[in-house]
């Protein structure tokens, strides 16, 4: 257990006349709350979000006497809080896999928005990569914060037969004095150790193959949060703004953390993981604590896929929301409502402008009428300004639309009446307007989500709900569209797609993207184009000018690869490491050649010295191109292989060359 967490009342006792008034409230007030913090590694700075809501009192505030425990041998944190031992717990995406095998952790808050979960080898073993493991020692805690390390072994095809498991001894110098060949450890904290040794290590990172889970998350056992609902969001307020503090005042915690918990620690090493940290958290980007329920289902897709559990299994629950009071009926009601409300509104302007036929009533209730009047025109004017919303005709061509719905689009008022609807959307042909259409003649009403551009030509996201008039016969021709802007939400889910060094698709985004265009190559017979690059020496090059120039030598090779993206379908990746792939549909084996030309020069003219070359004395790159048409290959996986044979063709032709081959029907 770690020492007693001092916070305001032990300050200010020092002090007598307040010591006494403290004491005289204390008898007035109910005793605080004890309740279990489990954590899932020793004391660092890796928690310290949680010591400063002790030492600052906002566990106190909330009613709560939090005891902070460090790492229990034998048993997981998730284990333990099932159990009833601990009433919170900080676990990883583990928790997913744990709700789909029906167990019953709920997630309160998502502090590292990025698991730092990575394998770690020396230099000197020459292992690079996962498949590198193949009958070799592999350290780590399995069952505990390991579900990025098992996701990527089964991604990759490496099975529990194919290496040796070690029981993690919590002993870096294991793989110093070679009892293991690889261990697991956090980014955030043991390259400095080996940094500090003079040991040169390699890093094998599962977002580098596709494997982008959330790091540690704060969790609870269900009937434990049904039953105390008030108490554990009590919890995750208090734990959201002892993480604020701890990273606008890092050194201040560090120095804490020295003074009572981890004295064997040095400041710099805290430091160096405290600077790391931060950058998982990535709190200057998303809300502290926030977790995406649409990337928590990629992430149980993923242990779908890789057979990990069955593939009806259910993870519902997992979110705290959805166990809060009628939640989950309680925001269907809000849609419904705000929808409701929203076409009262219109029914509303429409009934005054055809005021005329209530002329003879209206002697009769002037003074109601009048004051009623006001009400709505004051509330068709928020409505105007607010609400995203538009009137139709049935062939989709904008009659009116609020002010609000023009804001949304960089229009001015009024500009859009006229407009055809596709002419909004960011592709004029999606084949979403077929169904729109397909259900307002059927005199239904459809939701979904549209992507539009703005007259500026920003890419926005609208989740919509459009539907035909029918309480009216004079207006049963008009259809009435309501949108909410969801591009923010959008925004946050396409980090989880991009490669977070490059800002290029990642290879998971690859693979969704490339078995869509092969389908779409053998379904209209056009020709698909892949560029396999690799810069060449790039080990090399590291090892003279060091991790962090080479980090800026793939910045800089990935802008040039972006470039070349002239077509929407066309896509950038980086497929791992200095691997970069450029995909090109409908494109025969000529122009996928003038690209790979253009990407050779371009990377010459960025003159990026590396005077470890062998070939220049500035960074050059081999590019292997494979074109293939409809029924020359059997599986999308195999355009990577035949890019892969020429790559090596171009590597062993003397690299900063390029290789191609195209397949033909009738080869």
């Amino acid at each position: 257990m770690p020492p007693s967490l001092s916070g305001p009342f032990t300050k200010y006792c020092r002090r007598p006349l307040l010591a006494l008034t403290l004491l005289l409230c204390s008898l007035s007030s109910h005793a605080l709350d004890k309740v279990v913090l489990q954590l899932k590694w020793k004391h660092q700075f890796q928690f310290a979000g949680f010591y400063a809501a002790q030492t600052q009192g906002y566990f106190a505030e909330e009613g709560l006497e939090v005891d902070i425990r460090e790492v229990d041998y034998n048993r997981s944190p998730l284990d333990i809080v099932m159990s009833g031992d601990a009433q919170f717990g900080i676990s990883d995406s583990t928790l997913v896999l744990a709700r789909l095998q029906g167990k019953k952790p709920v997630v309160l808050a998502a502090i590292f928005q990025h698991s730092p979960l990575v394998l770690l080898s020396l230099e000197s073993s020459g292992i690079v990569s996962p498949l590198e493991l193949k009958d070799k020692r592999v350290m780590y805690l399995r069952g505990t914060d390991d579900a990025v390390i098992r996701a990527m072994f089964t991604e990759l095809g490496l099975r529990p037969i194919d290496y040796t498991h070690v029981p993690h001894t919590f002993n870096d110098q294991d793989l110093v004095i070679g009892k293991v060949d690889a261990v697991s450890g956090y980014i955030t904290d043991q390259p400095f150790y080996f940094r500090q040794k003079g040991i040169n290590i390699n890093v094998i990172s599962p977002a580098n193959y596709g494997i982008d889970f959330y790091g540690d998350m704060i969790f609870v056992e269900e009937n434990y949060f049904r039953q105390n609902k008030k108490q554990a969001l009590a919890f995750r307020r208090a734990a959201i703004r002892g993480w604020q503090y701890a990273i606008e005042n890092q050194e201040e915690m560090v120095d804490w953390i020295r003074a009572n918990l981890a004295p064997d620690k040095s400041k710099d090493n805290l430091m160096y993981e405290a600077e790391t940290t931060s950058r998982i958290i990535k709190s200057d980007i998303i809300d502290l604590g926030y977790f995406s329920t649409n990337r928590l289902i990629r992430i149980a897709d993923i242990y779908k896929g890789l057979n990990l559990v069955h593939r009806d299994s259910d993870f519902s629950g997992i979110n705290y929301e959805d166990h809060l009071e009628d939640s989950v009926y309680q925001r269907q009601w809000i849609k419904i409502t705000v929808v409701s409300i929203a076409i009262i509104s219109f029914l509303a302007l429409i009934l005054t402008l055809a005021n005329f036929r209530l002329k003879a009533k209206v002697r009769e209730k002037t003074e109601k009428l009048l004051s009623a009047t006001h009400t709505m025109r004051r509330y068709l004017k928020v409505i105007d300004q607010y609400i995203l919303s538009c009137m139709m005709s049935p062939d989709l061509r904008i009659l009116d639309a609020s002010k609000a719905m023009s804001k949304a689009v960089d229009s001015q008022p009024g500009a859009l009446k006229g407009k055809q609807l596709n002419e909004l959307l960011h592709d004029q042909y999606d084949p979403t307007l077929s169904a729109i259409s397909s259900s307002l003649r059927s005199q239904k009403s459809w939701t979904g989500e549209l992507q539009m551009l703005s007259v500026n030509g920003k890419e926005l996201w609208f989740e919509v709900y459009i539907e035909p008039e029918n309480s009216d016969p004079q207006y049963q021709n008009e259809i009435t569209l309501i949108a909410t802007d969801i591009s923010d939400r959008k925004r946050i889910e396409q980090l989880s797609l991009t490669d977070s060094l490059t800002g290029l698709a990642n290879r998971r985004h690859l693979d969704s993207v490339l078995e869509n265009e092969f389908r779409r190559m053998q379904r209209h017979k056009t020709s698909l184009s892949l560029l396999m690059c690799d810069v060449d020496f790039f080990k090399q090059f590291n090892d003279v000018y060091g991790h962090q120039q080479g980090d800026r030598c793939l910045q800089q090779i990935s802008q040039v690869c972006k470039q070349l993206e002239q077509r929407p379908a066309d896509l950038a990746v980086r497929y791992g490491g200095e691997e970069f792939i450029l995909l090109l549909p409908e494109t025969d084996s000529s122009g996928a050649k003038k690209i790979a030309h253009q990407l050779l020069e371009k990377i010459v003219e960025l003159d990026i010295r590396h005077k470890a070359s062998s070939v220049a004395e500035y960074v050059t790159i081999s590019i292997g191109v494979a074109t293939v048409e409809k029924d020359t290959i059997r599986r999308v996986e195999d355009i990577i292989d035949l890019a892969d044979k020429q790559l090596y063709k171009a590597k062993s032709a003397g690299r900063n060359c390029i290789s191609s081959q195209h397949l033909r029907p009738e080869q």
